[in-house]
Formats: C-alpha cells, sequence, structure tokens
C-alpha cells in the first residue's frame, strides 16, 4: 500500500506538519510503539517522542532511524529535516510503500552482508545483529538500558561467544554510546540475560572501501588482559566485538575504537565504561 503526504497547507507551522507526517509513516507502519521502535533503531523513547510531537526540530540521526524503522525513503526526509533546521520550508517527500519494519530489516541485512560478512556465516550474523543492534543510534547514554543492567546471568556464556548466535539478543540494548569524527559512532551493547557485552563501531562517511574499523572491550583493571575482546574488519561499515562476560558487578565494561581513512587511522576518544 503507497501513502502519498500532501502537501502542507502554507498557513500550517512546517515543524508541526513535519511531525504530523512522520506520525503518519508510525500508523502506515502498524503503530509500533515506543518500546519496541526504541529496541529497533536504539534511540531513547523520550527522544522519539520528542520527535513526533513537533516541539523541535529533531536530529537527522533521529529522523534516519525513525524513516528507516517506517520504511520510508530516508534522503528526501532528511532533506526535508535539513530544510527544518535552516529555518527554511522544505519539500515534502513523497511517502513510499510503508513496509512493516521486519520487511525492512530484512532488506538492510542484505545489503549489508553483501559488502561482506565479519565472520562465518555473515549473513545471518547480519541479520540477528540487526535486529538488536542499530544502525543509526542517538549518541546519548541510554540510561534506561544502563539502569536495567542485571547482578545475574540467566543464560550461560562465555568470553568469546559471538553474540549474533546466542539468546543474548533477545535482551539486548544500546547501554551506553558515543559519536566520534566524521559522525562515527561507538556503542556498548548490554544483555541483562547473558549478564554480559560486546562493543560495535559503525562508521557513517561511506569511506568503507580500503579502509577497515576496529573496536575492542576489555574489564576497566585490565585493558589488555586475556578477557579482551576485539575486532577489525576491512572495506565495510561497521564491526562487533565477541561477548565480554561481567565477573562481578563492581566490574567496569570499557569500549574503545578506531577507524582509517587511507590509512590514517582515526581514534573514536577516550574509552566509554559501563
Amino acid at each position: 500500500m503507497t501513502t502519498e503526504i500532501p502537501a502542507p497547507p502554507q498557513n500550517e507551522d512546517p515543524l508541526e506538519q513535519f511531525a504530523a507526517d512522520l506520525r503518519k509513516l508510525r500508523i502506515a507502519a502498524g503503530s509500533p510503539t515506543y518500546e519496541l521502535l526504541s529496541s529497533q533503531t536504539g534511540v531513547s523513547k523520550s527522544v522519539l517522542a520528542a520527535a513526533l510531537s513537533g516541539k523541535s526540530v529533531p536530529s537527522a540521526r533521529t529522523v534516519s532511524a525513525l524513516v528507516r524503522a517506517f520504511g520510508a525513503d530516508m534522503e528526501a526526509w532528511l532533506e526535508r529535516r535539513d530544510g527544518l533546521a535552516g529555518g527554511q520550508r522544505p519539500p515534502v517527500p513523497t511517502g513510499e510503500a510503508s513496509e512493516p519494519p521486519a520487511a525492512w530489516w530484512r532488506r538492510r541485512s542484505t545489503v549489508i552482508a553483501s559488502l561482506g560478512g565479519f565472520a562465518a556465516g555473515a549473513a545471518i550474523a547480519t541479520l540477528v545483529t540487526l535486529l538488536v543492534v542499530p544502525l543509526a543510534v542517538t549518541s546519548s547514554l541510554e540510561s534506561e538500558a544502563r539502569a536495567d543492567l542485571a547482578d545475574q546471568p540467566r543464560i550461560t556464556v562465555d568470553n568469546g561467544d559471538d553474540p549474533a548466535f546466542t539468546e543474548c539478543v533477545d535482551d539486548a540494548a544500546v547501554a551506553t554510546a558515543v559519536t566520534g569524527p566524521d559522525d562515527a559512532l561507538l556503542e556498548i551493547i548490554w544483555s541483562n540475560e547473558c549478564y554480559a557485552g560486546w562493543g560495535r563501531i559503525t562508521r557513517y562517511d561511506e569511506k568503507m572501501v580500503g579502509n577497515t574499523v576496529s573496536v575492542a572491550i576489555y574489564p576497566e583493571t585490565a585493558p589488555d588482559g586475556p578477557d579482551r575482546q576485539q575486532a577489525t574488519e576491512h572495506g565495510v561499515q561497521g564491526a562487533y566485538t565477541t561477548l565480554l562476560v561481567r565477573k562481578t558487578p563492581d566490574t567496569l565494561l570499557c569500549a574503545v575504537g578506531s577507524y582509517t581513512i587511507d590509512g590514517a587511522r582515526i581514534d573514536m576518544g577516550e574509552p566509554i565504561c559501563i
């Protein structure tokens, strides 16, 4: 079903109309709850609600995450959002077929898998990971996920297990994240059920070919110890580490990341920890 978005009347506030049209996309996508949208996009429920309220111009990252989840044309919506941010009335994009979120994840996973796998069985691993770890997320701390850190595991896993092939993906959430140079994103993903986390880095500069992305997660007390998990991938947009199990409730898990551009290494900055 194709949903046409009518051009807003000239006497209406363009920001309010933008939010109203986003809400129409949400309805066309089956009215997913904020909780479901948050788990799919990695954006907190409060940020999502604000974006759909029309009280302020949402960030490009938030709009990208929402529109992708709703299955619409991201480029057109970002152009419209940028027009709002610049104080101008932007052109209104024509809505596309609003596929259910799951349909978009299937399509996106095929694209990512074509860039090269992170490990053996990359197509499956990428699909499972995309269902849990967002491609576009807010750089602010996901305080709700962090506040819910468990102190006892329900599922037994080991350091070095691929999270995509465990039940850890079922309750995984972004515990903390930071945006670095060129809008690159470094995250720690946490599973209460497994009492374990993994690091993930994603670049958005479209300079994957011929370059690498690297990410590592480790206990704060032993950055270079035997428990350190790390990954370096070539020619892809992102990479994630294998699992690191939290040994005690007082153990901090920290992550660092970097990527290259024409052989030059760009660090994501100070470690992030949970």
